[in-house]
């Protein structure tokens, strides 16, 4: 068993880059994931059920997830936008923006993030609909989305290592048990710091394992809802010109909803919507559904309006008794539910997509629907570690864990929420950040 200045737990975007941070730093970095490394031609693997098995209470719920070094960024479509103040002080998060202004910068700086251009189509909807938008800004390298697999880091890191608890004792983290999925045995790595970012879930699943004395963990979940629709329009896709930008059709809607005092709905939280459009339908693969031979002549348009939940006293994430999975580890039980303030922002989501589908469709169009915003599993969990001043909270604003002080959480664990557009960037300038605070600490 070596010894290590860090262990990481999970190489998704998070721990990739609170890893390479930690390198940067000269500290000697452990990084583990309970996947595979994929090479570029391959595709992501499906999750084994049997294994990964979870339980959902109150509700159906898909869990969206991605065993591979890069994690769910495999499948990011790269939208990677700032949360503006206000999300912040909705959310009762322990600091403001500008506390991640240069940590959002170096996260831009990494991911290579750029701007594109709104299509006349999207400028004249917003007039119509007085509301705010704003061009793509997304994640790009080499003209394709950024993954973490770009980070040395990611392609150092130890694979097939199913971390199960932490071993700790007086406050501190000693080691964490790691089960080798190749040769079915247990390891143990000892550690000076221990970063968690293995998701929201299984960090909370990991800590619950571990008997860490902190009655918060698991409580706090939060997600995304998301309300999808394809407009299909009778209209061939126009032609691709460097005018259009990085990301020709593709909008940010922002700002629908509480954004200040004058702007307070029945319920708390943000809505925005991203579009991205006119594709061609094969690029979907819903070519049929529009008459067989046509189909060169019809576009597809995606309309995703995201709306930001809070914390709900029976949403949260336990370990089930007596239920274990196929690696003999107890299962996590998944509780959703919904109150009457989250049911009309869902009624709104669905009024404000068929608006702006509304406002930019030519006659002839088709307005489908594909995910209700009452259907959860968006794939952007949060919350179960949250961090906060009041010394209740699971994390301090750091996201180090106020009852071992060795370890930190980089992913949205600690997150209060997932604010009201794409958390990626946010995630990213918290483990950054995090990462920060673990060198300092290491350096003491």
């Amino acid at each position: 068993m070596r010894s290590w200045d860090a262990v990481v737990v999970g190489a998704g975007p998070a721990g990739t880059l609170a890893a390479e941070r930690l390198i940067e730093l000269g500290h000697r970095v452990l990084l583990l994931d309970a996947g595979p490394r994929l090479r570029a031609s391959e595709r992501t693997p499906e999750v084994d059920r049997r294994a990964w098995a979870y339980r959902a209470v109150g509700d159906s719920f898909d869990w969206y997830r991605v065993r591979a070094v890069g994690g769910r960024a495999l499948l990011w479509g790269g939208w990677s936008y700032r949360f503006p103040d206000v999300v912040f002080r909705r959310g009762k998060w322990p600091y403001g923006a500008s506390t991640l202004a240069r940590y959002y910068a170096d996260a831009e700086r990494t991911l290579g993030v750029v701007e594109g251009a709104i299509d006349d189509r999207y400028r004249r909807a917003a007039r119509s609909l007085d509301i705010r938008i704003a061009a793509k800004r997304g994640a790009l390298e080499m003209r394709r989305v950024w993954t973490p697999l770009a980070q040395p880091a990611a392609r150092r890191a130890r694979c097939y290592r199913a971390a199960l608890h932490l071993e700790h004792s007086a406050k501190r983290a000693e080691a964490v048990a790691v089960l080798n999925l190749l040769r079915e045995s247990q390891e143990r790595h000892r550690a000076r710091a221990f970063v968690l970012a293995a998701s929201p879930i299984e960090t909370a699943r990991i800590l619950l394992e571990s008997e860490v004395a902190a009655r918060r963990i698991g409580h706090g979940l939060v997600d995304h809802m998301v309300a999808s629709w394809l407009l299909l329009e009778p209209s061939p896709v126009p032609p691709a010109t460097a005018a259009r930008g990085p990301f020709p059709g593709s909008v940010l809607a922002h700002g629908l909803a509480n954004t200040g005092p004058d702007d307070q709905e029945s319920y708390p939280g943000g809505v925005s919507i991203e579009v991205t459009g006119p594709l061609p339908l094969a690029t979907l693969g819903v070519e049929r559904m529009v008459p067989g031979g046509e189909e060169d002549r019809w576009s597809a348009t995606q309309i995703h309006a995201i709306g930001e939940l809070f914390p709900h006293s029976k949403r949260f994430v336990d370990l089930d008794p007596t239920e274990r999975d196929a690696l003999g580890r107890r299962i996590p039980r998944i509780h959703l539910a919904w109150s009457a303030a989250e049911r009309r922002m869902a009624a709104d989501m669905r009024r404000a997509c068929a608006a702006l589908a509304d406002a930019i469709a030519i006659p002839g169009s088709r307005l489908i629907p594909f995910l209700d915003p009452l259907q959860p599993g968006a794939g952007h969990e949060a919350g179960t570690c949250a961090m906060g001043l009041d010394e209740r909270s699971v994390c301090d604003p750091f996201g180090r864990l106020r009852a071992l002080e060795n370890v930190w959480i980089a992913d949205a664990s600690a997150m209060p929420t997932s604010g009201d557009r794409h958390p990626t960037l946010t995630l990213l300038a918290h483990a950054l950040r995090a990462a920060d605070n673990v060198g300092r600490y290491l350096a003491r």
